[in-house]
């Protein structure tokens, strides 16, 4: 049913129906389409209906050099497929696994670091998606830029679920302490808005050895009963993209 499927292409925004996995459009008038899906597929439960839905990987190109890769996820609705979120990986990235693990999609790939042409991406990297309100979240962000070790955050409080008012204190570690020490933080509401961000800074022996934080963030200004996530990110120096990420959701009281 997946490879035979119809979807909205999330990158060129066109419906194309596959046949046995692709779908190819060549046409004088230069509306050219070509999208497949990759392997793997990953099964599993993505909205705690207690069916199992799937997670595609959806390549989409206009003809040129292009190829843009996203995973897709395909609800379950009655036997029936439908699709829902999706998120971009990268142009011509490399996919090397993808599963589905306790509700969220586990993607190891390599995508484009700075510096690496457009043809050839060199930048290792684990990502975690979540289905939450219909939207597909980036949860936790591994990498392990060329020649270097494997940077990654790990949140031990607020745990998940936690309940949290006035100062709440951020704690946890990184297996390589960022640029100048600083982390950044930022608070979402559940529709995606921005309610604040800021500094972390981190104790290590150096930039670049491993490191911890305990930090207070003010959410006194959110109202009572919100629900949050907190992203706790390293960010490169060189264009603001993402080394490492982890996230946790809390409830304010």
């Amino acid at each position: 049913m997946l490879k035979n499927g119809t979807y909205k292409l999330p990158q060129l925004g066109q419906t194309v129906t596959l046949v046995n996995g692709k779908f190819d459009r060549d046409t004088p008038d230069s509306d050219i389409v070509h999208a497949a899906l990759l392997n793997p597929l990953a099964f599993g439960d993505l909205n705690g209906d207690g069916a199992e839905d799937a997670a595609v990987l959806l390549s989409e190109s206009s003809g040129g050099t292009g190829d843009w890769i996203s995973v897709v996820v395909v609800l379950n609705q009655g036997g029936a497929p439908v699709q829902s979120a999706d998120r971009l990986i990268d142009d011509r990235a490399q996919i090397n696994g993808m599963t589905i693990q306790t509700g969220r999609i586990a993607v190891d790939a390599v995508i484009h670091g700075v510096g690496d042409p457009l043809c050839c991406p060199n930048f290792p990297v684990k990502e975690t998606l979540q289905l939450r309100n219909n939207q597909l979240i980036l949860t936790h962000f591994t990498s392990t830029p060329s020649g270097g070790s494997l940077r990654e955050i790990l949140l031990t409080a607020p745990a998940q679920g936690a309940a949290v008012s006035g100062s709440m204190q951020v704690v946890g570690s990184v297996t390589v302490s960022p640029f100048e020490n600083t982390l950044a933080y930022s608070i979402f509401d559940m529709g995606g808005n921005l309610l604040g961000s800021g500094p972390i800074l981190v104790a290590s022996a150096g930039m670049g050895t491993p490191g911890t934080f305990n930090s207070p963030i003010d959410v006194s200004a959110i109202p009572a009963g919100a629900v949050i996530r907190l992203e706790v990110s390293d960010l490169s120096a060189a264009d603001g993209s993402i080394l490492a990420m982890d996230s946790v959701e809390c409830k304010v009281h």
